[in-house]
This record gives C-alpha cells, structure tokens and sequence, in this order.
C-alpha cells in the first residue's frame, strides 16, 4: 500500500489519529466493559469530541459549521443517558449520539446538510463501511513511521501488511474463543490469562479500529493518499506481500478453528465431555459470534478484491488461491454456525429469529460463491451486485413459499410429540399462517395436553371479532380469511373438550 507520509503534517497526523484511537478503545474497556451505560457515556463521548477538536487543530482542518452545530444534540442526547433511567430511552438516546456522529463523519467531505436528500440520510447508516480503506492507510502510515530507509520498500510492504493484519488477527481470535468453549480453553492455555481478559481484548480492539477508521476518514488520511498516488500516475492499491500476510495470517488462524471443530463440534460427544464440558455447554453458543467472523470476513474479501488489483486489473495467482482458501475455510465455519443452531433447536425448539437466521447462513454461503467467482472468473464490479440483489429477491421469495410461521408450529409440534415439551405461549404468539398446522395438532393430539392451546385460540378469535381493525375490505388478508374459517368451524368442537369427558 502506497500510504507513507513524507512530511511532518501527514507525519503529526497518523500519529495523533493513533494515539487518540488506542486511547478511547482502552478507555472504553474501562466505562463500559459489564456496566450499565450512564455518566460514562456523556464522559466517552466528550472525550471524542475532544480528540477530533485535537487532531482538527493539529492538522489545520476544521470541522464545519453544521457539524459543530450538530455537537449539541451529541451532548444533550449524551447527557440524557446520565439524567433518564428508562431502558428504551438509554437506547434510543444511544443510537441518536451514533447517528448524529456518523452525520458529523459525512459532513467533513464537504457535504452540506441542508442539500441533503432522503436517500442521503440513509446513506450515512452505511458510512462504517467506507472507513475501512482508511483504517489500512492509517495502519500502515503508523507502521511506515519505524522505517530506518525509505528505500526498503520490501521491508515497508512486510511492515504495512503486518500492520494490516493485526486488528483482524485480533478480533478473530477474540470471536472464535467466544465462540468454541475448547479453543478458547487452548487458547487460555497457551497464553495463561483470564477468561475475562479475552473479551476485553475484543472491545478495545473494535473500539480502536473503529476510531482509527472514522477519524482518519474525517481527516482525510485515505483521500490524501489517493491524491498523492494520482499525481504520480499510480494506481492506490494493496501489495501482494501485505496481501499475502493478511490473508496468509488469517487462512492459518481459521485452519486450527476448523481443526477444533471437526474434532470436537462434528466429532462426537465422547470427545466433548473429555475435556470437562457437556454436548449442550459446547454447542449452545456460538451462532452469533460465527456468523459476525463471516460477515467480517466477506467485507475483508470485498474491500481486498477492490485495492489488491495490478494495473491490469487483474488478481495474481497468490491472491486467488490465498482468497479461494479463506472463502473455503469461512464456508466450514458458516457449517459450524448452522449445526449450532440446529443442536439449539433441537434443545428448545424453533422460533421465528432461530429460522431466518438458519436461512441467513445459507444466503450468505451464497453471497461468499459469488466473491468466489468473482475474484476468479468475473471481476466485474457490477455484475457480482448484480447477482447478489437477484439472491435477495429469491430469498425473500423462497421465506414466503415456506411460510415460516407454518414452519415453525409444524416443527414445534413435531418435537412435542418426541420430547413432551411445547411452549404454549410462543406457539399462539405467531401469525395466522401457523393455525392450520396448529388445528392439526390439535385434532391428534393425545389427551387434553394441548387443552391450554385450544383455549388461547379461542380468546385469540372471539376477540378478533370484536376488534375494528380486522373489519373491512383494506384488511383482507387471505391467511387471516382462512385461518378465521377454520376456527370458525372447529370452535364449537374444540370448546366442548372438557377433562371430565375423558
């Protein structure tokens, strides 16, 4: 990567962007690692206001007019998180100082606010993606400052890809050992440190790159460095031996990850409960964790693929296999995610969140073919977005054919019939689409075990009669309409099942 300062202004910089950076993340630790968001913000947040006021004033750029405005609402939000107690409120007033920042963010490219259309607004919910390809030109501007000779560009491209490298490497490890009980066990061995201390890591990790990311992007480290390649007639990309380390680095990580998993996860209990835990300790966690180190790594590719081309535009023979291997290795660890998932609903059944996260993993196992062919056949930009929109068009179709409501009631009472266990509630909670399945159950079931069922679909329809919103011809709704006729006919049938008729 191309990215060395060559004055003491690009030099004052990358310095004060990292220092500020790995302040607020360790601070962050600090106020809100297991603590109950309150004084603590409004003292974070001023803290990173201060930083952008310190590096503005450091590298002669000031923040406009409307964002300094705008730093009111920051702190009125900010201190209401420290005057109100309520849970939606902290939240709300949470996401508002986030936004209101990321506006500020927007604003410092010249932007003005008041020019500002409705799809604008929406655009700034997805700026955090724009931050990464500064947080590399930082990174490796921030390693460029130990080189003894410029002339080592070897060495330079050694010490840049290193530096690349090392906040991935991190959060990965810290995702994984979240992740998998036995490696964050080995991991724990290895380094001979608290459990606690891992999860630690993680967040000042995150919060560092975070910060590292937007405030280089607000001051310009990444456009700098483009300006200076495009007078040099130089196209900003990614060398292969940053390449080579990031992906290389990354690639061995997720190799001993799976070497876990198939030991372990898909190895059988006997190996499990071995090492001190049981099936259900092992497999209970972990969807979450698995599923962000998928996402986070398809951004990787995606950001990869864009700055890591020649001149030609074309990948090298290394990148392609090094970028084919993690898609691979991300695929296994997306099969490590699912089975999790399953393991849980065979544990306590299905939900509505359970199912549409199942059918994300495979989506995004999609999604990860199509960089896959991307980067080796099709390089074209637009024709991998295009593809991936069409995928999103048949997700959404294939969810309706499934009809995930039905879905659920019809697995729910199938494990019902297995384990004796059913959540009533949950079950009258889902929508009309599940009453057929729901009548099913109710026709064979054994006894009066479902009694309670049948008298919550009973209330649930003698008070849908009464209500107005359901009344018209603008709430039609052809489920709703079936699943009305169905009660409708069994009602009478299902209210006469009393216990002292068996």
């Amino acid at each position: 990567m191309e990215s060395q300062p060559d004055n003491p202004k690009d030099l004052r910089k990358v310095a004060l962007i990292g220092g500020a950076s790995l302040t607020l993340g360790l601070i962050f630790n600090n106020l809100f690692y297991e603590k109950i968001p309150g004084l603590g913000f409004l003292a974070y947040i001023l803290l990173v206001i201060i930083g952008l006021f310190i590096i503005s004033s450091a590298v002669k750029k000031e923040l406009s007019g409307e964002a300094r405005w705008l730093l009111i609402p920051v702190f009125f939000f900010s201190a209401m998180v420290f005057v109100r107690a309520s849970v939606m409120l902290i939240f709300l007033n949470i996401i508002g100082v986030i936004l209101l920042l990321l506006v500020i963010a927007a604003l410092s490219h010249g932007e003005r606010l008041r020019a500002y259309l409705l799809g604008d607004y929406f655009k700034v919910l997805v700026l955090p993606i724009r931050f990464f390809a500064p947080l590399f030109a930082t990174n490796a501007a921030l390693m460029s400052l130990f080189r003894a000779n410029k002339d080592q560009e070897t060495m330079s491209q050694i010490k840049n890809g290193i530096a690349i490298t090392i906040p991935f490497i991190l959060i990965f490890i810290l995702l994984f050992s979240s992740a998998d009980l036995i490696f964050q066990k080995y991991l724990l061995q290895i380094f001979d440190f608290e459990p606690d201390l891992m999860s630690r890591l993680f967040w000042i990790a995150l919060a560092t790159c975070a910060f590292t990311g937007s405030y280089s992007y607000i001051f310009d480290t990444e456009q700098t460095v483009k300006e200076k390649l495009q007078a040099q007639n130089t196209r900003y990309k990614i060398g292969h031996i940053e390449n080579s380390i990031l992906f290389g680095s990354v690639n061995v990580l997720f190799l001993i990850f799976i070497f876990v998993q198939f030991t372990y996860l898909f190895g059988g209990e006997s190996n499990i409960t071995a090492q001190g835990f049981t099936y259900a300790e092992y497999a209970r966690k972990g969807f979450g964790e698995l599923v962000a180190v998928a996402i986070i790594s398809l951004l990787l590719l995606l950001t990869m693929d864009h700055y890591a081309r020649t001149a030609e535009s074309e990948h090298t023979i290394g990148f392609k296999m090094l970028s084919t291997a993690l898609i691979v290795q991300v695929t296994l660890i997306m099969a490590s995610a699912f089975m999790r998932l399953l393991l849980y609903e065979q544990a306590y059944g299905f939900t509505t969140l359970r199912l549409y996260s199942h059918s994300f993993v495979i989506w995004l196992a999609l999604v990860f073919l199509f960089v896959l062919f991307k980067i080796n056949f099709d390089k074209r930009d637009n024709t991998f977005a295009f593809r991936t929109f069409i995928s999103m068009i048949m997700f959404l179709a294939f969810m309706n054919f499934l009809n995930p409501d039905s879905f659920i009631a019809k697995r729910n009472i199938e494990r019902y019939h297995l384990t004796g266990a059913l959540d009533i509630d949950y079950l009258n909670s889902l929508s009309d689409d599940a009453i057929p399945e729901l009548m099913k159950a109710l026709e064979n079931a054994d006894g009066y075990a479902l009694l309670p069922l049948n008298q919550k679909l009973s209330r649930r329809y003698s008070n849908r009669m009464k209500s107005s919103y359901y009344q018209g011809w603008q709430s039609m709704n052809l489920s709703r309409m079936q699943a009305e006729d169905i009660l409708r006919v069994k009602i009478e049938e299902l209210d006469s099942l009393k216990p002292d008729d068996q």
